[in-house]
């Protein structure tokens, strides 16, 4: 159906019908049954099901320190499922088609501490730009991580230069 051009991909396994608009109830909706109860989807995998645009590869699940586990069956096709711990974990998350995600502002932050920054810093400052991002959120989030946080000191030079270009 995809090459009869019928549909279009969203994530290997799901498709939309062409002549109606992918919206984050479908992006969620490809992943649901996926992440694990316990875990939140945050990064830049959190940001495409916000806000769209390309897929990333890495589907970033947030989770409590020791709860890093996907039960048997749950591998997505086409993602790369990586495990974090973070404060996405106790953040109030949004729900969308049963899949639990953090806020646009954190799914930023947390994609430029763990993303590629050649993908991140482009997405994120098209969401600032857009207003998919709070950009007050964003920088109140990014002020609450530890100094000695794993990939706080990357997250802080990848925000100050996304700041010198808005």
């Amino acid at each position: 159906m995809i090459r009869d051009g019928f549909v279009s991909p969203i994530t290997p396994g799901f498709a939309a019908p062409l002549d109606l608009p992918v919206i984050r109830e479908d992006r969620a909706l490809s992943l649901s049954g996926v992440p694990p109860g316990h875990t939140v989807v945050s990064g830049l995998s959190g940001l495409w099901i916000h806000s769209g645009g390309p897929r990333p590869v890495f589907l970033d699940l947030v989770g409590l320190p020791g709860l890093h586990r996907t039960p048997p069956g749950r591998h997505p096709p086409g993602w790369v499922l990586r495990f974090h711990s973070g404060r996405a974990a106790i953040e109030p998350p949004t729900v969308v088609s049963d899949v639990r995600i953090g806020s646009p502002a954190r799914c930023a932050v947390d994609g430029l501490r763990w993303g590629p920054l050649d993908s991140a810093v482009p997405r994120v400052v098209t969401a600032l730009r857009t207003g998919a991002i709070d950009r007050v959120e964003a920088a109140r989030l990014i002020g609450e991580e530890s100094p000695r946080g794993a990939g706080v000191a990357r997250l802080r030079s990848a925000w100050a230069a996304i700041e010198s270009v808005l």
